[in-house]
């Protein structure tokens, strides 16, 4: 348990800039609190693949998020349901689903819609506030790592200025 700490810490303070982190994160959100099995979430480990990321970030996330989104399904399901069954949108889901491709990433299902809208909806802000928190907690990190000298190991090799 200890050692996963540390790997997070190592993580947070590595020479990657904060926006990896950001990303990594909000893409482990929304792949974790969307149902695992989508079409979707093949896109997110793709981009999660194919841009620069903290993977182990990813990882995290993904298996956070997982854990947290059986509590909000009934939630989701509620903002899909709404979504789905809207009188100035049926004319709009029509035409969307007549395309076999938006069938096969399961959109129709409630809850697949409204994990996916809220995920999505909460993850582009997310990704500022995430930002800025790494940033935050590099500058105050550092300060406490440079008055004690047994953490030396955790410390960023660059500068967080260069890193932002």
């Amino acid at each position: 348990m200890f050692s996963r700490i540390i790997k997070v810490l190592k993580a947070l303070n590595s020479s990657q800039r904060p926006w990896q982190i950001s990303v990594a994160l909000v893409l482990g959100a929304v792949a974790g609190l969307t149902p695992l099995l989508s079409l979707h979430n093949l896109v997110v480990l793709l981009l999660a693949f194919f841009i620069n990321i903290n993977f182990s970030m990813f990882l995290l996330s993904l298996a956070g998020c997982t854990l947290f989104a059986f509590a909000l399904d009934p939630l989701f399901h509620q903002i899909g349901y709404g979504l789905l069954t809207a009188e100035g949108l049926q004319g709009f889901w029509t035409q969307f689903f007549s395309c076999p491709v938006f069938l096969l990433g399961n959109l129709n299902n409630t809850l697949v819609m409204g994990s996916l809208v809220v995920s999505l909806g909460l993850g582009i802000p997310l990704i500022f506030v995430l930002n800025k928190m790494v940033v935050k907690y590099r500058l105050a990190f550092n300060g406490l790592i440079d008055r004690i000298p047994f953490l030396k190991f955790l410390k960023i090799p660059d500068t967080v200025e260069s890193a932002a």
